[in-house]
């Protein structure tokens, strides 16, 4: 089972909320570029669920990264907001398992710190990894054990 985590491309400043910030087009060239990443990465060109915060800059970017690999399932999940519960993710991820309602590949669009600290639940050490904007960090994740290892690491030029 891979577990991709990813960052959302460059954002505009904060203006009223941090909420609403929208990419840049820089942000936006970002995407697009992962996202072509990954449909060299993913067999068959197949992501079978996205998981995106509902945050408008995360949602822009599965937007445009679903435009390079096919997102067969997407849904939006205020748990994973910048300041997103890591745990109460690992776990709804193994209930997605377990229902065998996701069995290959999981991806999932946030923001720092959450990526940085749900990336460490996943592989059970800390690393504390700084996510560039668009970064990815593919997991191979186990779900018997419940944890993974990093496979592949994604930074944007």
């Amino acid at each position: 089972m891979h577990i991709i985590i990813m960052r959302h491309g460059d954002a505009e400043p904060l203006k009223y909320d941090d909420r609403s910030r929208e990419l840049t087009s820089f942000g936006q060239e970002q995407a697009a570029t992962a996202g072509g990443w990954l449909s060299k990465h993913f067999q068959a060109n197949k992501i079978e669920l996205g998981m995106v915060s509902p945050y408008i800059r995360a949602r822009q970017t599965m937007d445009i990264v679903s435009q390079k690999i096919d997102i067969m399932q997407q849904s939006v999940s205020t748990d994973i907001t910048p300041e997103g519960n890591i745990w109460l993710t690992h776990d709804y991820i193994d209930y997605l398992l377990e229902e065998k309602k996701v069995s290959n590949s999981l991806l999932l669009v946030s923001h720092m710190p959450f990526v940085s600290y749900f990336l460490d639940e996943l592989i059970g050490e800390q690393q504390s990894l700084f996510f560039d904007t668009s970064s990815i960090v593919v997991v191979d994740y186990q779900p018997d054990t419940h944890s993974g290892k990093v496979l592949e690491v994604y930074h944007p030029l």
